[in-house]
């Protein structure tokens, strides 16, 4: 196999890797709105959670992949992968809510479309901007220093990040997103938003104690595991 061809392979690889774990790993906060420490990533969770679990399967495959920081409205509260394949390096978003199933290349602007929204990067220097289109509007999303990070710092960062003093979009408001057969599924406060190529529906009136039943009956999703734990 010619040294284009692995590259490539690799690439489908990973981002094959990266639509698995938006089918069966869900991003939620759950965890923090019941005051539990995860004790596994098995049931997704919020950024970190998706993240380390999206480090361990890459590396399972023999892809250098390590953590890195990511920057939220200019604010230093985001986990996401750096991916080095033949030394070149992506980014892998895997655990920010929404359905991001390419990678981010650190030395060139792309742009792409999942379920109706669409993302595209603009670099400047070591800068990367992501900018997320949904419903007619675009957002700014993500900033991501290319340079490296000390893994160390990260992981130290992870540890505390329940510690009530980092303030995130989602800390007062319920969150859960899954990719549900040819949908993506996002339950954000009390509305669940459903998309996909034709566009976005919504339905009101979810809660936190109607939240298992909505996920059974919704996202096809059951994890006795997951819920027995957070109300014990």
């Amino acid at each position: 196999m010619s040294v284009s061809n692995s590259f490539d392979k690799t690439v489908f690889e990973i981002e094959a890797l990266i639509l698995k774990l938006f089918q069966n790993e869900p991003f939620h906060n759950l965890y923090l709105l019941y005051n539990k420490t995860p004790l596994t990533n098995e049931h997704g969770g919020t950024c970190s959670d998706k993240t380390l679990s999206f480090i361990s399967a890459a590396r399972g495959l023999g892809v250098n992949a390590v953590l890195h920081n990511g920057y939220i409205n200019g604010k230093d509260i985001h986990r996401l992968a750096r991916v080095t394949i033949s030394d070149k390096v992506f980014f892998a978003d895997v655990g920010n809510g929404w359905p991001v199933l390419k990678l981010y290349p650190a030395d060139q602007e792309i742009n792409f479309i999942c379920f109706g929204m669409s993302y595209r990067t603009v670099i400047t220097e070591h800068w990367i901007s992501v900018y997320h289109t949904r419903n007619g509007k675009e957002f700014l999303q993500l900033e991501i220093d290319s340079r490296p990070c000390r893994e160390e710092d990260i992981q130290n960062r992870i540890a505390q990040r329940f510690n009530g003093k980092v303030i995130y979009p989602f800390s007062n408001s319920l969150r859960f997103s899954l990719i549900v057969k040819d949908k993506f599924l996002f339950i954000r406060g009390d509305r669940l938003e459903i998309y996909d190529f034709n566009g976005c529906t919504v339905i009101e009136g979810i809660t936190k104690e109607s939240l298992s039943k909505t996920l059974k009956e919704l996202f096809y999703y059951q994890s006795k595991d997951l819920f027995e734990y957070l109300t014990s």
